[in-house]
């Protein structure tokens, strides 16, 4: 069996005192690999993931691949303002719940583009999230234009600090 990075997170430096976490991960496989070396942590994933001793324990040494929840949708439309609403195209549904985070990716201007913003409001065909782009005026292209949840990776080191690796993964089938 194989795996095959989809991206790199970046790498986190906890320690036994403090808590680290991880830039948003605009999730495309929902597979997380987290691996850390001398030292054994603890890991949560989440929207704001807040880890304690009694989180999920990965041993020194030790690798997991811990699965997420997907949601990615392509944006035919942003109104913005005080919030940004993101609209779908009529019957694509709507993959999202509220309370999740989501990466807006591909849309211009540029500026449009958000990174791990809280949804407070959803439809069938459109959600509402809490990112003010009220300053963003003009055409506002969306061809390419995608909204996918995003999560973080928190980690606290079990004794003296370490070093945790972050990758999304995909799994491959050996043939």
């Amino acid at each position: 069996m194989a795996i095959k990075v989809v991206q790199n997170v970046g790498r986190i430096s906890p320690t036994v005192s403090t808590a680290a976490t991880s830039n948003p991960i605009a999730l495309k496989a929902g597979y997380i690999r987290v691996s850390t070396g001398l030292t054994a942590i603890y890991v949560e994933t989440g929207a704001n993931p807040i880890v304690t001793t009694d989180s999920f324990h990965i041993p020194p040494y030790g690798t997991e691949v811990l699965k997420e929840r997907i949601a990615k949708q392509k944006v035919a439309g942003i109104t913005t303002g005080a919030t940004t609403v993101v609209t779908f195209s009529e019957n694509a549904g709507n993959p999202f719940i509220l309370g999740d985070y989501v990466t807006i990716e591909g849309a211009e201007p540029v500026g449009i583009n958000t990174v791990h913003r809280e949804i407070t409001a959803l439809t069938d065909s459109s959600i509402t999230i809490a990112a003010d782009t009220s300053s963003i005026v003009g055409v506002i292209t969306v061809t390419n234009s995608t909204v996918s949840r995003s999560v973080k990776v928190a980690a606290l080191a079990d004794s003296a600090g370490t070093n945790v690796s972050i990758a999304e993964v995909v799994q491959l089938v050996s043939e």
